[in-house]
């Protein structure tokens, strides 16, 4: 298992009002908080909502969202998506926006369907400048989805057993819903994350934030890895800038997050993770170049 980058806790109106100065005087380092669901009367937002996103942002805490999708068909899916960009509008966030996909009715449809729902709902995110990830259960993620689908997205994998049981990657770890936290009362699901997902949301300017580089654009490459091969060198950068180098990549194979449109200082530049991090390098022909998973 990967190194624990932050520890964390997901939260919805069921912990009612929270004392975030002291969940974070815990030692909690980020917050998923519910925005949207549904119920027989349709979609809602959540109403502890904007509470906790104020109350987790003061404390100093970073942030993601996620809503519980009960969407069987596009149109509903188009639903819970309106909801939730109108009440994400003017926030910024350091964790992704992850589509929380659970209910039994989108199981039964079948594993086909299901992935198609939840690839349509993540693109959709993406699209609208969100920085999607999906979460559901161990059992949910072997069973019901094709996960091969969805690899380009992260994975925030739910699992109560003292390890996760699901054999792919995951990128957050779910690891009880019975945890106590002070400044809550009652229990409160207790998380893990082993990625700092934040510079590839500042690269790509998701998540409200702007783009980081003026006069560089950054397109998210889904699906597709770097590749390094031959004797030269392939340095990678902490920023991109030929000058900045962070290290050597070693030859092999690492998932790309973005790439430049066009050419920025000379070089058509990608994002890539590489030990738990997000880093810059540079396509050159004699040394790396982007391919399919």
């Amino acid at each position: 298992m990967a190194a624990i980058y932050q520890t964390g806790i997901d939260v919805s109106r069921y912990q009612g009002t929270i004392d975030w100065a002291a969940v974070a005087r815990a030692g909690k380092q980020f917050a998923v908080i519910r925005a949207v669901s549904s119920n027989n009367s349709g979609v809602y937002v959540d109403p502890m909502f904007e509470k906790n996103y104020a109350g987790a942002k003061a404390a100093g805490l970073r942030v993601g969202v996620y809503y519980y999708t009960y969407a069987q068909t596009e149109s509903y899916a188009d639903r819970e998506l309106e909801a939730l960009t109108a009440v994400l509008a003017g926030k910024k966030l350091e964790y992704p926006v992850f589509v929380d996909m659970e209910a039994e009715g989108i199981a039964a449809l079948g594993r086909a369907r299901a992935t198609q729902l939840a690839l349509y709902a993540l693109e959709k995110l993406r699209a609208a400048g969100w920085y999607p990830g999906l979460y559901t259960y161990s059992n949910f993620a072997k069973n019901r989805l094709d996960m091969a689908k969805l690899s380009a997205y992260p994975f925030f994998v739910a699992d109560y057993t003292g390890s996760v049981t699901y054999p792919g990657t995951y990128q957050m770890w779910q690891y009880s819903s019975t945890g106590r936290v002070p400044g809550i009362s009652g229990n409160v699901d207790l998380d893990h994350s082993y990625v700092d997902f934040l510079p590839a949301i500042q690269a790509g300017g998701y998540n409200g934030y702007e783009p980081e580089i003026p006069g560089l654009e950054m397109v998210p490459v889904p699906g597709l890895k770097l590749e390094v091969y031959g004797t030269l060198n392939c340095e990678y950068f902490y920023k991109p800038d030929i000058y900045d180098v962070a290290g050597t990549l070693p030859v092999g194979r690492y998932e790309a997050v973005a790439q430049s449109v066009g050419c920025y200082g000379g070089f058509t530049w990608v994002t890539l993770r590489y030990k738990n991090a997000v880093y810059w390098t540079a396509l050159l022909a004699d040394r790396c170049f982007l391919l399919r998973a």
